[in-house]
């Protein structure tokens, strides 16, 4: 017999929202989920050093569609990032858009199997 557990105050992982990103800032973490969103695939990540969110210092977060991510993402060669992923992420700066809201830019490290 098998038998799980589990609460969503352990699963619970706020997003690093666009307002988070500043030229500069870096991030650097393992892929421990995925999930989708109505903007498309998200993924909570363990980060080595904790960030600051509202106030609170977060260990666990989210990252969600971001435009900017996924062409990152794809510009490395892999397709999407994966569970098990180790990733060094940093913001680059901003583009504009014609959508009003500017485009935040990345470069990004991934890092599959032994991540160090």
């Amino acid at each position: 017999m098998r038998e799980f557990g589990g609460s969503t105050e352990n699963a619970r992982a706020p997003f690093l929202a666009a307002a988070f990103w500043k030229k500069g800032v870096k991030v650097k973490g393992k892929v421990v989920s995925e999930f989708d969103t109505e903007n498309g695939k998200s993924v909570t990540l363990m980060l080595d050093k904790p960030v600051t969110i509202d106030g609170r210092e977060e260990k666990k977060i989210s990252l969600g569609a971001l435009k900017g991510l996924a062409m990152a993402v794809r510009d490395s060669g892999a397709k999407e990032l994966q569970v098990g992923d180790g990733i060094e992420l940093e913001c680059t700066g901003t583009s504009e858009t014609a959508k009003g809201n500017d485009q935040i830019n990345f470069k990004i490290r991934i890092v599959r199997g032994d991540f160090s």
